[in-house]
């Protein structure tokens, strides 16, 4: 009897104290069901019907293990008659292409041997990486106005003589092949300081005393400018660079360079 009583009691009412903000004690009752539904509800997780209780997700766990490799797919359908086309097609292209350039080459080295070939005929004497030959005829013909056309046939100028050892190099030749010639070249003098000028129209590096001349010149007439070479075979006889006039006087030819 006594127990009945307390059950019935306890199924009214659960007294709960809890604090309000003025300091005043409050009283709240809820049936038995209702605070074991509440205790189950927090102690299983579910905060659905409790605003007020956050749910926290926690780290992600560890990769599982990867699984079984499936089944390898049926094979593609290839078309092997196309991918030989497409080769056949690349071959020829790239076989084109070296017969096209192998020609050019050879087109090329038939042009160098040509120009090797012209070069060698054409220079007499090689000096300082230049080329020099003669333009000379059997009689004394050739004019001071004649020499840059002469030599611009070769695509040449008329040249420089460069010092004592490119004058008897030059003096050398012309005596192994013809004996007492005159010709002209491409630098002049001034008499009056007797500075000597290039074809370019820049000083020579070498002066009057360092070259070898012909008796009696330079001479000291104003308008004798041009310079040229007499040679002759004989050793003893009078050979050596000359300066005469640009009108007057013909000579055998001109000594070219390029």
């Amino acid at each position: 009897m006594v127990c009945s009583i307390t059950l019935t009691f306890l199924s009214l009412m659960i007294l709960t104290k809890s604090f309000g903000i003025d300091g005043t004690n409050h009283f709240i009752c809820k049936t038995i069901e209702e605070a074991f539904t509440s205790e189950s509800q927090i102690e299983s997780g579910d905060a659905s019907s409790d605003s007020t209780i956050q749910h926290i997700q926690g780290r992600p766990g560890k990769r599982g293990i990867q699984g079984m490799k499936g089944e390898i797919g049926p094979p593609g359908n290839v078309n092997y008659e196309a991918i030989d086309l497409k080769l056949e097609s690349k071959i020829d292209q790239e076989m084109q292409e070296s017969m096209r350039e192998y020609g050019s080459t050879v087109a090329e080295l038939q042009d160098e041997v040509r120009k090797l070939k012209q070069r060698q005929d054409l220079c007499k004497v090689l000096y300082v990486g230049k080329c020099f030959w003669f333009v000379l005829h059997s009689t004394q013909d050739v004019t001071y106005s004649q020499i840059d056309d002469l030599c611009a046939q070769e695509g040449g100028t008329p040249a420089n003589i460069y010092g004592r050892n490119h004058f008897e190099e030059i003096n050398a030749y012309v005596d192994s092949i013809a004996q007492h010639k005159a010709f002209l070249t491409g630098m002049t003098i001034n008499n009056s300081n007797k500075i000597i000028t290039m074809n370019n129209g820049i000083k020579a590096s070498w002066t009057v005393g360092d070259m070898k001349w012909y008796p009696g010149h330079p001479t000291n007439n104003a308008g004798w400018t041009v310079l040229g070479v007499h040679t002759d075979r004989n050793p003893g006889a009078r050979q050596g660079m000359h300066n005469w006039p640009k009108s007057s006087r013909m000579r055998h030819g001109v000594l070219c360079e390029k």
